[in-house]
């Protein structure tokens, strides 16, 4: 009986369709409608699971860059080179990313964006994905910088406030040491100077790991 009635649904929506206009399927009355109003905006986000992991990245934007300026120990040369290749000009729209781990037990977040550091120009997202992602900063148990660069640490702090104020940042020792220390700041070039104050505002107000 089953395959029966099948075979009968089958014959009779195909009776149905052949009986429709060949300039389509107009099954809806034609006056014009109000068009629906444009999203023009992504979540922010994109969840796996690694393991028992659940992984979720987060935007923060994007940001144009200078490769020409940006990429050293090569020539301008081989840097046009390589961006007529890939048909790339030489300011480049690059995207800021972090990843928030949920242990389970813990939330972790991989760096914290660039915040206001690029202005208007790009970033500062972050918090906006992470709260479409259904979590708050306040929900942040630790903060992991990969390295003190201000479009991986910029985030971490607002007008001198922790952006994420109950979690304990983390990063390499050598990191904090050479990018907290005034000497260091003194002695490099004047173009790579605003990168410490940079990572002063970032991580002056963090309080240390515990232990």
């Amino acid at each position: 009986m089953p395959a029966l009635t099948t075979t009968l649904l089958r014959s009779a929506l195909i009776a149905a369709l052949s009986a429709l206009p060949a300039a389509g399927l107009a099954l809806a009355p034609q006056a014009a409608q109000a068009a629906a109003p444009q999203v023009k905006t992504q979540s922010g986000f994109y969840r796996m699971m690694l393991g028992d992991f659940e992984i979720t990245a987060l935007s923060d934007g994007t940001v144009t860059l200078p490769l020409d300026k940006l990429l050293t120990d090569t020539t301008p040369e081989r840097i046009r080179s390589l961006q007529a290749r890939a048909e790339l000009g030489s300011q480049v729209e690059t995207s800021i990313n972090a990843f928030l781990i949920n242990t389970g037990k813990q939330l972790l977040l991989v760096d914290a964006g660039a915040g206001r550091l690029f202005g208007e120009n790009g970033g500062g997202r972050l918090l906006a994905s992470l709260q479409a992602a259904g979590y708050r900063a306040e929900d942040v148990d630790a903060v992991l910088l990969t390295h003190v660069h201000g479009d991986h640490s910029g985030g971490l702090t607002v007008d001198g406030k922790a952006v994420f104020p109950n979690a304990t940042v983390y990063t390499d020792q050598h990191e904090a040491q050479f990018w907290l220390d005034p000497a260091n700041a003194a002695k490099s070039a004047e173009r790579h100077r605003h990168a410490f104050l940079e990572a002063s505002a970032a991580l002056a107000p963090m309080p240390p790991p515990a232990g």
